[in-house]
């Protein structure tokens, strides 16, 4: 059975559970983002269609790209912490609170801490990125002193 045959079967199975589950609009929705983010990204076209990549790894690629994304259809928005020192429990709800309160959506907090870091946080909510992090900090004032 060649490539395409094997598509097509799992493309027909898709829909019609979809259609049993009653989630046809979502998986339309959900498969017209997929190939929006295909065809905007060159790369992950050529590493996708490349025979030699390991499938693994195309599948560990994909999964990235979209995990969380059947929570950000229901509202929910993953926000990763790096931060120097571990986090209170009131330092992550205040955290959670503002960033809710600046996205209009439920955040869900993936905290780890990041010995690099000499001080301060990086926050990461969706391809937005909040550095408050010592060494962004640092590097901004030695540019400042040398330019």
């Amino acid at each position: 059975m060649n490539a395409p045959e094997v598509v097509r079967r799992y493309a027909v199975t898709l829909l019609e559970a979809a259609d049993e589950t009653g989630a046809t609009a979502a998986v339309q929705r959900d498969v017209e983002r997929l190939l929006q983010t295909v065809r905007q990204s060159g790369e992950l076209v050529e590493f996708l269609s490349n025979p030699l990549a390991d499938s693994q790894a195309q599948a560990n690629v994909l999964r990235q790209l979209f995990s969380g994304k059947v929570a950000e259809r229901e509202g929910i928005i993953g926000a990763e912490v790096r931060s120097a020192v571990a986090l209170s429990e009131e330092q992550c709800q205040r955290l959670q609170a503002r960033l809710e309160h600046h996205s209009g959506r439920k955040v869900r907090l993936e905290v780890q801490v990041d010995t690099s870091l000499r001080g301060g946080a990086v926050v990461r909510v969706g391809d937005t990125v909040f550095d408050g992090s010592v060494n962004t900090y640092l590097e901004r004032l030695q540019a400042r002193l040398a330019g």
